[in-house]
């Protein structure tokens, strides 16, 4: 069985503005946002600005908003991702 891995010395970037317009769907404040995920106010704006981004933070925030983690993955990490997959 073959997984797919994310290199961890290669930094994961995710898209904050897709994040930031499924928020908006939501109707959350920031503040609630961070409520509903576990995180801190802080960590929600770090994270959208593209300052602070961790998997982990990633998967509490999508997971908040009812997605995994991989509809936030940026384009090119996952294109990247899957060609080392299949190499």
């Amino acid at each position: 069985m073959s997984t797919t891995r994310l290199d961890i010395a290669s930094p994961i970037r995710f898209n904050a503005q897709l994040m930031a317009e499924d928020l908006a769907l939501k109707g959350w404040t920031k503040a609630e946002f961070a409520e509903h995920a576990g995180v801190t106010d802080m960590t929600v704006i770090r994270f959208l600005r593209g300052e602070r981004q961790t998997a982990i933070t990633a998967k509490k925030l999508a997971k908040a908003l009812g997605y995994s983690t991989r509809r936030y993955l940026l384009a090119s990490v996952a294109a990247r991702t899957a060609r080392e997959a299949v190499a």
